[in-house]
């Protein structure tokens, strides 16, 4: 029975929480040369309040609908090559309290004065609109297999197109990230339990000369009911260091007495990328082998804790992954 990093290992970020998945290494007891998998996946992700210690904003929603495909292949018994692509389409949705007027992120507005716009593109419009996101791939290297598996990784990943990112429809940053981590398999003999775990430190493009480096973590327990049908639980999180703090980084008057002055600003054009961003998402999932080449997953997930960012509502993916080997 084939072992792997679960899918559900996301990487959240911008004031839209965008979502991708980013490629991570596929694990396997007994890997030879040759192994490989591919794998195509739906997601859905509903966000909306921005949360903080201080204050939230209730204002808005946001609708993504994700594609992403992404693979792996053993280029010998101990290492691995992965890659991922996803294709994402987003919404900004308005809410009747909206105090902004519906269309908090438009780079046309005219109090746009010391510093204008390079970019235009006006996409909160509470319409769809996407295309390629950021593009990864990496190496890993199984340093240790057993009942205990450690694979450790380095990726890269870089954005496909110049896409806009001042919206709440914006599909991501557009940031490169090097992300260099360690995934986990415990099976324990005799039993139909199996933890996963990945942590992973991030190294980010830095906006305007501002650390955005950050964590991830991702934590599993599954337990096998029969062979080829299992159910889990798992956690996953996000840590920026640094970054920026809204509204107390922008303005002197925390309740937005001058707004829009103290906003027109590159910082502020590049909020979306300065911001420290943390979350605790909690969900269950499900993965069902329908024979020995292909397996049949999906989860649901939703944010428990934020900080910074848009909290997910609900979220939910399916997937279908095909193997080759033994």
């Amino acid at each position: 029975m084939r072992s792997f990093v679960d899918s559900a290992r996301v990487l959240l970020f911008g004031l839209g929480l965008v979502c991708f998945f980013l490629a991570g290494p596929a694990l396997a007891q007994s890997q030879e040369k040759g192994d490989a998998s591919l794998r195509i996946e739906y997601q859905y992700i509903r966000t909306g309040d921005f949360k903080d210690d201080n204050l939230t904003f209730d204002y808005w929603t946001t609708d993504s609908h994700i594609a992403l495909l992404s693979g792996d292949y053993a280029i010998s018994d101990r290492w691995m090559v992965y890659a991922a692509v996803p294709y994402v389409q987003k919404r900004f949705n308005s809410a009747p309290n909206d105090p902004f007027g519906g269309d908090p992120h438009n780079p046309n507005d005219p109090w746009w004065i010391d510093f204008v716009p390079p970019d235009k593109r006006f996409i909160d419009d509470e319409k769809f609109h996407g295309g390629l996101q950021d593009m990864s791939f990496g190496v890993s290297y199984l340093a240790l297999d057993g009942p205990l598996i450690l694979s450790p990784y380095i990726g890269y990943g870089w954005p496909t197109t110049d896409y806009p990112f001042y919206a709440k429809a914006a599909i991501g940053q557009n940031l490169w990230t090097i992300p260099v981590g360690v995934s986990a398999t415990w099976i324990p003999y005799f039993s139909d339990w199996q933890f996963d775990g990945n942590l992973a430190y991030v190294f980010s493009e830095k906006p305007l000369d501002v650390n955005v480096d950050y964590w991830l973590a991702y934590l599993s327990g599954r337990y096998w009911f029969k062979p080829q049908f299992a159910m889990n639980i798992f956690f996953s999180a996000k840590w920026i260091r640094d970054g920026l703090v809204m509204p107390w980084d922008f303005t002197d008057d925390p309740f937005y007495g001058n707004y829009p002055d103290d906003f027109d600003t590159i910082e502020w054009w590049q909020h979306d990328r300065l911001l420290r961003h943390r979350f605790v998402n909690m969900g269950i999932g499900f993965d069902y082998f329908m024979n020995d080449k292909y397996l049949l997953s999906g989860t649901y997930f939703q944010s428990i804790w934020s900080e910074q960012t848009n909290e997910v509502d609900r979220a939910f993916t399916l997937a279908l992954t095909r193997y080759w080997g033994d």
